[in-house]
């Protein structure tokens, strides 16, 4: 393995709250950063702060680190991925990304100046905006400023999909590529079934030509809204991940879910289903699944699953994310894997850097961070960056190998590494060949898809 840095952008500020996604020019790639100097904020009531708040600013780049265009964005944007979602994607099929994003000209809680803002991908400049629907305005703050942007497509056809609410009621509305809109619905808090995640994958799982929003533990087709199926429609509450995914040797697909809010007494936590809508496996009793991925390090490239238990413990601003246990199971079996690493489960994003199938591990936090593991947990390289932040993984760039964005600490500069010595192997082509890890790059300002982006890329 031979790691490099393939491309560096410098964004002349150190970055607080950032993300990032992948944006198609007519003749070329382009890579699209938010970011902020400051805090990026959450609307939670226990965790939103005012100290550290600065302006937004929204940058495209070159491949080769030249900027093409930057803008700050008005004061009334607030820095976090529930305020300003962002979405590159190309609605009216010139073979050009639009920019389409959430944008407040009024105070920062403001729903009469809230508006969905396209711009020119190329330039920067808008080129139209919409009145932001206002459907959450009666929430409590935690629920009312959630707002997703998601896009896919239904039967070829571009459909863009804007979206409010996470935990309560939820709206959602599909839009065709004249911006016309497509359809509208409603999930009231009343209804059974489960609730939203925090990552947003787009796959059409049964192959019917139409794409499906994993809308928590629910698939809505973006053709016109309805829903495909629910996978626990006995589940009313809130799944922290939800990761599709596939058996290379049969071709299945399965959904791999772990959930945040407690179900029925007789329900268990982790759960994978079939793509019907059968429970393949379920594991765990009770508590706060917060956190997941997905790796292939058993022989044969079989699939392992790693979930993470959390408590709540009150602080001076907030409350933090306690770990209280940290498991990983077969993928295809439920079974628990004695799995490995030198450092916790949750410190790790896997990713396969040389493209033989199998997944390697960035280290994120704590001694070991900037460390690359194989899958048994041998470090095999070391990065020169030592405490860094993971804006996104994947293909990012179109060369062998998945690659890692990462900015250093208190660094102005976001650098994309990946393995110059990569060859994608039978199985790394099995993963690319539905198309859905490459347009997923797209939807990685939007959400938490861009949290470790193995969450929403599972596959």
């Amino acid at each position: 393995m031979e790691l490099k840095c393939l491309a560096s952008f410098d964004l002349g500020v150190v970055p607080h709250m950032l993300r990032s996604s992948n944006v198609t020019l007519k003749d070329r790639e382009a890579i699209l950063f938010l970011y902020s100097a400051g805090i990026a904020v959450d609307p939670g009531e226990e965790l939103f702060q005012f100290k550290g708040i600065q302006p937004v600013h929204m940058a495209l780049f070159e491949l080769d680190g030249r900027k093409i265009w930057d803008k700050q964005l008005p004061d009334g944007v607030l820095p976090g991925p529930w305020f300003v979602p962002v979405v590159a994607f190309d609605m009216d099929e010139d073979g050009q990304d639009e920019i389409y994003f959430v944008n407040n000209t009024g105070a920062p809680f403001s729903f009469l100046h809230r508006k969905l803002e396209r711009l020119d991908a190329l330039t920067g400049e808008t080129t139209c905006v919409w009145k932001w629907p206002d459907t959450t305005f009666h929430e409590r703050m935690s629920l009312s400023y959630r707002f997703y942007i998601v896009a896919g497509y239904a039967h070829g056809k571009p459909v863009l999909v804007t979206a409010q609410g996470t935990y309560s009621n939820m709206y959602l509305q599909g839009w065709n590529n004249d911006m016309e809109k497509r359809w509208a619905i409603e999930i009231p808090a009343s209804a059974p079934g489960p609730r939203a995640s925090h990552v947003t994958p787009v796959i059409d799982i049964n192959e019917d030509g139409v794409d499906e929003l994993f809308w928590g533990e629910r698939l809505l087709s973006l053709d016109d809204g309805h829903e495909v199926i629910n996978y626990a429609p006995d589940f009313n509450g809130h799944s922290d991940g939800i990761i599709p995914y596939q058996d290379y040797e049969t071709g299945k697909w399965y959904v791999f879910t772990c959930r945040e809010d407690e179900g029925p007494k007789d329900q268990k936590r982790v759960y994978s289903f079939k793509s019907n809508g059968e429970v393949a496996w379920a594991q765990i009793d009770y508590g706060h699944m917060h956190d997941a991925w997905g790796a292939n390090v058993l022989d044969g490239h079989k699939k392992i699953f790693m979930t993470m238990r959390n408590r709540f413990v009150p602080d001076d601003s907030g409350f933090n994310h306690v770990e209280d246990g940290i498991f990983y199971f077969d993928a295809l079996t439920g079974e628990p894997v004695d799995f490995k690493l030198p450092c916790r489960g949750t410190d790790v994003i896997p990713l396969d850097l040389d493209g033989d199938g199998y997944h390697e591990f960035l280290v994120t936090a704590g001694a070991m961070a900037g460390s690359i593991l194989n899958r048994f947990g041998e470090v095999i390289a070391t990065l020169p960056t030592g405490e860094l932040y993971n804006v996104r993984m994947g293909k990012i760039l179109s060369v062998p190998g998945e690659q890692m964005m990462l900015i250093a600490k208190e660094s102005t500069k976001v650098e994309i590494y990946g393995d110059t010595e990569a060859c994608d192997g039978a199985i790394m082509q099995k993963r690319y060949a539905t198309g859905y890890l490459t347009f997923m790059q797209k939807l990685m300002a939007s959400g938490y898809n861009s949290f470790g982006s193995h969450v929403a890329c599972g596959v």
